[in-house]
């Protein structure tokens, strides 16, 4: 008899298998993990997540940054930043998995009173130290939102993938953003070139670390509804492009794949990231996509 299909965490749709994949990127389990596709909306997610989520994560994960490399690295995020700014003014602002808090500086000194909500505690610590913002030590970050007040902004830069329950996080952010607030978040994208070349091998699915992955459409309805309205999306963002170019250069080599320069790979990465980035740029076909999201009333 043939197994009953799994059905989607989201809509309620029946799945069949996306991909088997093991550790590629950095080699700390050698289990096979499923992922299974919804064939209604396109989500495709960890079948069996493991319960030591943090067991997942090297020692080495977050990369190491000295108090004084933090002002440099802050320029870097003007960008982002801009597409934030475009949309809402400074005001309280909760940022979900900051790492070391090259953002939450950023932010911080364009005038956000910037709440951190991060898994690492030796992440938190820093943020407290050096940078200079409030951090939540934890792995429950939809527990924690609801003891804020509302926020004006909640960003998420490549986070929601991470998450066990992306959906009731997604539905705890829109009740605590106040009315026009903004909710931006960065993921990688299960609809770009990338992932249909390489699949499992993809750079971006990171296996096992990230839990889900998930189509624009699916999010852009989810969001909506829980009174989010889509009102920006880009994948050639300064972040979207490093990420089409690491995906070219790392998807080829064999585990670990997040390792040390192999400069035979970067010459490949960039030759192809140069050569196919016009395919990429065209509908939103690049490795990872950055959506903006308004809460209605404002």
């Amino acid at each position: 008899m043939a197994a009953v299909p799994r059905l989607c965490l989201r809509c309620g749709g029946p799945s069949r298998r996306a991909f088997v994949a093991t550790d590629r990127n950095r080699c700390v389990s050698d289990r096979r993990f499923e992922y299974l596709c919804c064939d209604v909306c396109g989500v495709i997610w960890m079948a069996d997540v493991p319960d030591d989520l943090g067991g997942l994560y090297p020692s080495d994960y977050h990369t190491a940054m000295a108090p004084a490399d933090l002002a440099a690295a802050i320029v870097a995020e003007a960008p982002r930043l801009r597409l934030l700014t475009r949309h809402v003014s400074p005001g309280r602002l909760v940022e979900i998995g900051p790492s070391r808090g090259v953002f939450a500086a950023a932010a911080k000194a364009a005038g956000f009173d910037v709440t951190a909500l991060e898994l690492d505690p030796e992440c938190c610590r820093h943020l407290e130290l050096n940078v200079g913002v409030r951090a939540i030590n934890t792995a429950t970050p939809e527990t924690v939102l609801p003891t804020l007040p509302r926020s004006r902004a909640v960003v998420a830069w490549h986070v929601i993938e991470h998450v066990p329950d992306p959906w009731g996080l997604l539905r705890v952010i829109a009740a605590r953003l106040e009315p026009g607030g903004v909710l931006a978040l960065a993921t990688p994208n299960p609809g770009s070139l990338q992932f249909r070349l390489f699949g499992a091998r993809w750079l971006h699915a990171d296996t096992p670390r990230h839990l889900t992955l998930i189509p624009l459409a699916a999010l852009r309805d989810e969001a909506a509804g829980h009174g989010l309205e889509l009102i920006g999306t880009t994948t050639t963002d300064p972040v979207g492009l490093a990420l089409n170019e690491a995906g070219w250069q790392r998807s080829f080599l064999r585990p670990p794949a997040q390792r040390q320069e192999v400069r035979f790979a970067w010459t490949i990465g960039r030759v192809l990231a140069t050569l196919l980035g016009p395919v990429e740029r065209r509908g939103l076909h690049g490795a990872a996509y950055t959506a903006l999201f308004r809460r209605n009333g404002g």
